[in-house]
């Protein structure tokens, strides 16, 4: 959970980059687009296992008054690593599914993907901005924390692609085997 404080130091490391860009963007084009939604939530909570409760639908927009039913979601959701670092993953959801008879719907969607690794240490009292507590921290954060990080770093990476792989497989967009 973030550390909420008026005052704080954050370290904040993107998952998948370097190299390329901190992003995962799938394009799709095919029947019921409009079901991704569901895998979405889904896969949030089985990759990163957190509970329902804690996936946050921000910016959430769906028209079915038109011909082509339009739909926008931007997931976020918070994993807790421990007392100062968190994941945050973001997921965007949009596109347009159009009335289809061969498939009930058809259209598209655009995913868009990241993850954050941020840690966060509180520097709101007289101490925590002292110069004494800062010498210790940098020692703690140097020799002890600093492996700790690279761990989640590396968990939070590994599960970002799992999750792109498990949509691309779920979509249908994982290259042929020649």
């Amino acid at each position: 959970m973030p550390v909420f404080a008026r005052t704080k130091l954050m370290i904040h490391d993107d998952c998948i980059a370097p190299p390329g860009p901190n992003y995962i963007t799938l394009d799709y084009s095919g029947p019921n687009p409009q079901n991704i939604y569901k895998k979405i939530r889904e896969l949030l909570m089985s990759i990163w296992k957190v509970g329902v409760d804690e996936i946050r639908e921000k910016e959430v927009s769906w028209d079915r008054t038109t011909a082509a039913e339009k739909f926008k979601v931007k997931f976020e959701v918070v994993k807790d690593m421990d007392t100062f670092t968190f994941i945050l993953i973001t997921v965007d959801f949009e596109g347009e599914a159009k009335h289809s008879r061969q498939f009930g719907k058809e259209g598209t969607a655009k995913i868009t993907m990241e993850s954050v690794l941020r840690t966060e240490y509180p520097q709101d009292t007289l101490y925590q901005r002292s110069l004494l507590y800062e010498m210790f921290r940098t020692f703690y954060h140097k020799l002890i924390y600093e492996d700790t990080r690279k761990k989640y770093l590396r968990q939070c990476k590994e599960e970002t692609l799992r999750m792109q792989e498990e949509l691309k497989s779920f979509l249908n967009l994982l290259p042929k085997s020649v």
